[in-house]
């Protein structure tokens, strides 16, 4: 361990680092400086590894400035575990998820990850093709496709790279944006990535589209920044990122199955959603979606407010789904569902691929407490779940081994994410991306609340399973969580939690 002016210094360090600034002082609080759960998971990884003690996001949490981390850290003597590698095997969640789709589980179009970036800057159609092949070149994931191997599935890197795609005079491009989602991704024979440029308004559009196998949110913004770099300097040798190994630490997992036995044990009984129609058929074949604005100011006092609970936007955007749920149901015990993202504690900051698992978020709302122990157990709820996020979802549903009901998954029905504005910013002498996800026409919930940062604000997408939910059914829910995010950005407008009985009749709650 070094000594403990060292220590305090290799803390100001990583904290800046990680900050994006040039320096902080030892009494900086991550979190009001900009962090949140998992630029925590990363900073923590960047410490263990610089001191070689097991850090955690909680002891971020808790220790939020360099002296006050390095204080906690002092008496620390254990090791970090060593990690045991294997290159080329796929981890259970994506093993689980090729599993699904060849037993047609999934819709064929459920797990595709698109994105839609306004193009500024002086764009050259010529080295935006050679950008397009130089990071397919760069991530070799994007060149993968899976066979099957004895009913298992096997990874294969291609020498193929997909070209880019350029529409001109495109006059609808909502409808063009929606043809090229719409179209599905072969796993065996590839390619699992597209990229197409859509010309015809006053900027031109670039929609790049993946499979969930070789791709997640945060790779999207790796992905816009490799392309900027790539347009920049088109005769850069390409730097290729390795293909992930998988990481299994038993202990970790044990560790982590532990934490999901007490968070899960009772299971949480499945809520008494306003479904219009009975539950007769997998989940997401057909979906629509609703959309609602919050405005800046909302999102800004949002985004203070999770600083203030050393958390980011999804705590309040999560607190605020599962209070509308608690009112239109009735129910104390709020399930959601949601993804974490591992890159970090896997290394893989700068990588494209399948970095993500999937956590259930178990909260109490208690009528008439107030808004503050929500929020406080919605970022406690999220702390935990990235640090026992080792254990993939099908380890935790096979280890707790749920009742299991008709066209209904373990633990959740209900889906919720955040998804922030990606921009690549300013390129005096090249170009410039901006945008976020685009919603798709199927889905692996029967809801899902998309929250998607823009530069205006922030847009709830709710999707639903439109053979379950009622467009007007939808929508009274999506308007609900933006009035509930509302009264929680300025809580003296209104009360906070007080709901004890399901606010509508009328439905059959619960088919």
């Amino acid at each position: 361990m070094a000594s403990p002016p060292e220590r305090l210094a290799t803390l100001c360090a990583l904290f800046a680092e990680h900050l994006e600034l040039d320096s902080v002082p030892p009494d900086a609080d991550f979190f009001l400086a900009g962090g949140h759960s998992l630029s925590a998971l990363a900073l923590a990884m960047s410490v263990e590894q610089a001191l070689g003690v097991p850090v955690s996001v909680r002891d971020l949490v808790e220790c939020a400035t360099p002296a006050l981390l390095a204080e906690r850290l002092s008496e620390r003597r254990t090791p970090p575990r060593p990690r045991r590698l294997a290159r080329g095997a796929m981890g259970n969640e994506a093993r689980s998820l090729w599993l699904e789709r060849q037993r047609g589980q999934i819709p064929a179009t459920a797990y595709s990850v698109p994105c839609l970036f306004e193009v500024r800057g002086e764009l050259d159609v010529e080295r935006l093709r050679s950008a397009v092949r130089a990071v397919q070149r760069r991530h070799p994931v994007l060149r993968t496709v899976f066979t099957e191997r004895r009913g298992a599935p096997h990874a294969v890197t291609t020498p193929h790279v997909a070209p880019l795609t350029v529409i001109e005079d495109v006059p609808d491009l909502t409808a063009a944006v929606r043809a090229e989602i719409d179209r599905p991704f072969d796993l065996a024979r590839g390619p699992l990535f597209r990229a197409t440029l859509l010309r015809g308004g006053a900027r031109p559009s670039l929609l790049l589209v993946a499979d969930h196998l070789v791709c997640d949110g945060t790779s999207l913004r790796v992905l816009a920044h490799d392309l900027v770099a790539a347009h920049h300097a088109p005769q850069r040798p390409v730097e290729v990122v390795e293909p992930a190994r998988l990481v299994r630490d038993e202990g970790q997992i044990e560790e982590a199955l532990g934490h999901w036995r007490r968070v899960l044990s009772p299971p949480p009984e499945p809520l008494a959603l306003p479904v219009s129609r009975p539950r007769r058929g997998p989940v997401g074949m057909r979906t629509d979606s609703v959309t609602h604005e919050i405005p800046r100011p909302t999102v800004d006092r949002l985004r203070s407010l999770a600083r203030e609970l050393r958390a980011g936007l999804f705590v309040p955007a999560a607190a605020a789904v599962a209070h509308t749920l608690a009112e239109f149901t009735g129910a104390r015990d709020v399930c959601l569902g949601t993804a974490v993202d591992r890159r970090a504690r896997l290394g893989l900051a700068d990588a494209v691929g399948f970095h993500v698992v999937t956590v259930p978020l178990r909260v109490t709302v208690e009528p008439g407490a107030g808004w503050r122990p929500l929020l406080t157990e919605v970022a406690a709820a999220t702390v935990d779940a990235v640090d026992h996020s080792a254990a993939s979802f099908d380890e935790i549903v096979a280890d707790l081994d749920p009742p299991r009901r008709p066209w209904r998954p373990p633990f959740f029905d209900v889906f919720a994410a955040v998804y922030p504005h990606i921009d690549t910013g300013p390129a005096p002498d090249g170009i410039r991306l901006s945008g976020g996800p685009v919603p798709l026409r199927q889905g692996i919930a029967e809801l899902s609340f998309q929250f998607v940062e823009h530069t205006h604000g922030l847009r709830l997408v709710l999707q639903h399973d439109t053979s379950r939910y009622d467009r007007d059914t939808a929508d009274r829910m999506a308007r609900r969580v933006v009035d509930t995010a509302e009264r929680l950005a300025h809580p003296g407008a209104g009360s906070g939690p007080d709901t004890a009985h399901a606010v509508f009749g009328g439905f059959r709650f619960g088919a």
